[in-house]
């Protein structure tokens, strides 16, 4: 029904289909390019940059299966690990860079810090579809460029939406496959008039049943964004939205639970009086999200650009679950009884960020200078839905509330000088970072939360690449990072009585690289060395989150090879393979760090067999990786491989696009937690596949 609600905007659009691209110049162009990379350059990277980095343009992300959420679309770059809860890529879905956990990864889009102030994550299954609203995707590994928000201990992923068309457009797509996974989407655009407004607008429907019982999901997400490029300068506003409903997935099952059923979900299970299993269908993730970016950029003078952004965020949402036996105490009622309780665990916030950015740059080098400022708000409440033995309770009273209250501040310089014509650029970045966290309130895990934090982190970068002639150049650099503990780090330090420490990382690189029209290849070695790193356990909390701990002394440490190689006009093959040490230095010698497999390879064909069909198969081969930090040989995950295929068949305004995934049935396991002797397992589907048609006009 949504879908087919944009019909009528599509036809007013095609119906005053006019041309406008005669009216714009090549240096129109170029000029809006300027004008939107100002907003992006503080974080994004080019050839020049000692960071070792991959890109996806616009036509790769078309080429990607429609329903995989954004990690798993990147799950072929290098070092990359990109596991989903549900095992079909929609819903919960998180990314591992060189094996650190997704809240190493700073996310912007637009320039815009994504993480959740308080996880430091990025929830991709609030932003569905996302994929399908950008012009591109930048994966820097280690620390990268100076950014907004949390600290990349990991790796860095620059989002940019797309462009607006100069031509007006309208795009249809609808797709179907396994396990009941759907998707809806119709794309709209004004095209650009010749006073340089254009608007456009995107909306997503995706559902699935999920591979595993309750990992079904209804996700909605809508864009809209109104731009205005005149003559030296463009402003534009950007709204997101997402909203999704999903079925819990994070209990994992045991070994013996998957031997009898790989399909097997505890969540929502209970038993009534007479001993009877039952579930209860409504043990659920709910959550909307409003984003608004107003952008504004503007060309001061010849090659000095600046940018100013304001960003606000709302989010708001809750866990549904059925809990059995639960002493009505815990909830702050009367002691000594015992019920069966669906309780709700909500989240509601407010994000308010703006930034300011200004750049400098000719033949001889580079200067950028940022500032960025942001204001999180979040309450955390609990009610009770329903309780057994309370039929009458009071289903708006809050049994625990507190409150996170965290203020952002960051500043940073960074510049290059070109020398010897361009042969040889050397880099330097240098960010301040102020973080003011107020924790207030009582929480049912770790009781009385009233705790202040400050950190002042001191960021810093600097490196040189040197130009080996047209092609190739090498490249080193030192690093130094630091990290704030999320909101659950801390919850977990109270509850234990544990001190709790900021993040340290040096970060080491040192690679090479050839990029010619028909060949490209890149090495790179890295060290990260890091000081009371924050690891995750392999525990698991009651809502979800993996539980870290500070680690005195451990370290990342591999080279990263990888291959573009046009074989002929038609035919490409892209490779990269990262072999890594991941240890915990301890008294007793190294243990490996959980979740960080030795090997990760990706390869893939991408064959243009004719003008109207292109055929890709894509093979990722992940090594054997422990789920705790014990080194304990009944911990360890097996090595797997994913073989897909895909194939885009072209017929004018037409386009059908078939995916087959996991080509050869494997029954593979990429994800796990472990608690001594308890042990949950997320199995992943086997062989699946999709269907896309796409009109676009």
């Amino acid at each position: 029904m949504a879908v087919a609600a944009f019909l009528p905007l599509c036809a007013g659009l095609m119906a005053q289909n006019v041309d406008n691209s005669a009216i714009f110049s090549v240096e129109d162009d170029q000029l809006m390019s300027a004008l939107d990379s100002i907003v992006v350059s503080a974080s994004r990277v080019d050839a020049k940059s000692p960071v070792a980095y991959s890109e996806l343009d616009k036509r790769q992300i078309a080429l990607q299966n429609p329903t995989s959420s954004l990690p798993m679309m990147l799950n072929l770059q290098p070092s990359v690990v990109a596991v989903n809860e549900g095992g079909t890529g929609l819903g919960y879905s998180k990314i591992r860079v060189r094996g650190a956990d997704p809240s190493r990864t700073n996310v912007t889009l637009n320039g815009i810090a994504y993480n959740d102030a308080e996880s430091q994550e990025v929830f991709w299954v609030n932003l569905p579809s996302l994929s399908g609203m950008l012009s591109s995707a930048q994966l820097q590994r280690g620390v990268g460029s100076s950014t907004n928000g949390v600290g990349a201990f990991g790796s860095s992923l620059n989002l940019v939406s797309a462009l607006p068309a100069i031509k007006p457009y309208c795009e249809i797509e609808l797709a179907g496959g396994s396990f009941f996974t759907g998707l809806g989407s119709v794309k709209a655009g004004t095209g650009r008039t010749k006073h340089g407004f254009s608007f456009d607008l995107g909306y997503n429907y995706n559902r699935t049943e999920g591979y595993i019982r309750n990992a079904y999901a209804r996700l909605h997400s809508l864009m809209a964004v109104g731009s205005w490029y005149g003559d030296r300068s463009s402003a534009k506003i950007v709204y997101i939205a997402g909203r999704q409903r999903t079925g819990i997935t994070w209990n994992g099952i045991s070994a013996e639970e998957m031997a009898a059923d790989r399909r097997y979900n505890s969540a929502g299970e209970y038993y009534d009086a007479d001993g009877n299993m039952h579930y209860y269908d409504n043990e659920t993730d709910n959550y909307i999200q409003h984003n608004v970016q107003g952008i504004y950029s503007i060309n001061l003078a010849h090659n000095l650009y600046a940018s100013a952004t304001l960003h606000y965020t709302n989010g708001n949402g809750f866990y549904e679950q059925y809990k059995d036996d639960k002493k009505m105490s815990s909830f702050g009622l009367d002691a000594g009884v015992i019920s069966d309780v669906v309780r709700r665990t909500h989240l509601f916030n407010n994000l308010y960020a703006g930034s300011l950015n200004i750049k400098y740059e000719t033949f001889r080098g580079l200067a950028q200078a940022g500032f960025n400022y942001s204001l999180y708000d979040g309450d955390h409440f609990g009610t009770l839905k329903w309780v057994d033995a309370m039929p009458d309770v009071d289903t708006k009273r809050h049994y625990y509330d507190n409150n996170g209250l965290k203020k952002d501040a960051a500043a940073f310089i960074k510049g290059a000088l070109y020398l010897f014509d361009g042969s040889l650029n050397i880099y330097g970045d240098t960010q301040w970072r102020h973080i003011d966290y107020k924790m207030v309130g009582y929480d049912p895990d770790a009781g009385d939360l009233d705790h202040d934090f400050h950190y002042d982190f001191p960021n810093a970068k600097a490196g040189a690449t040197l130009s080996l002639g047209r092609f190739s150049n090498l490249y080193a650099s030192a690093a130094l990072a630091n990290k704030e503990p999320t909101r659950s780090d801390i919850k977990d330090a109270i509850t234990t009585g544990d001190e709790i420490k900021p993040e340290r990382l040096w970060d080491f690189e040192f690679g090479y690289r050839f990029n010619s029209s028909r060949l490209s290849f890149a090495v790179n070695a890295y060290l990260m060395e890091y000081q009371d790193q924050l690891v995750e356990t392999g525990k698991i909390s009651d809502s979800g989150y993996m539980i870290k701990k500070n680690i005195p002394d451990s370290y990342r440490r591999g080279i990263e090879l990888s291959l573009g190689w046009k074989i002929i006009e038609s035919l490409r093959l892209d490779a990269n393979t990262t072999l890594s040490r991941n240890k915990i230095v301890t008294d007793e010698g190294l243990l490996d760090l959980m979740l960080s497999p030795g090997y990760i390879g990706a390869y893939s064909l991408q064959w243009d067999a004719a003008k109207w069909l292109t055929l890709t198969l894509a093979d990722k081969v992940v090594g054997r990786q422990y789920f705790d930090n014990t080194s304990n040989p009944d911990h360890l995950l097996d090595a797997y491989n994913v073989l897909n295929l895909g194939a885009v068949f072209s017929f004018g305004s037409f386009k059908v696009s078939a995916f087959v995934n996991n080509m050869l049935n494997s029954k593979y396991i990429a994800d796990a937690w472990s608690y001594g002797d308890d042990c949950g397992y997320f199995p992943a589907a086997p062989i699946n596949g999709l269907v896309k048609l796409s009109y676009r006009f």
